[in-house]
């Protein structure tokens, strides 16, 4: 089992946290919205060139 203090804890998790955040953020001042294909094609695009 491993164990994390919390600093080590909130080094690993603050940039998803703060980019969920602002993914909510954008949902609420926008109608736009992508289905699930349309998302992970862009994703896999700019992780694949």
């Amino acid at each position: 089992m491993v164990v994390l203090s919390l600093d080590a804890y909130s080094r690993l998790t603050d940039d998803v946290e703060y980019a969920l955040d602002a993914a909510d953020r954008q949902a609420k001042e926008t109608d736009v919205r992508y289905t699930h294909e349309e998302m992970f094609s862009k994703l896999r695009g700019t992780t694949n060139g």
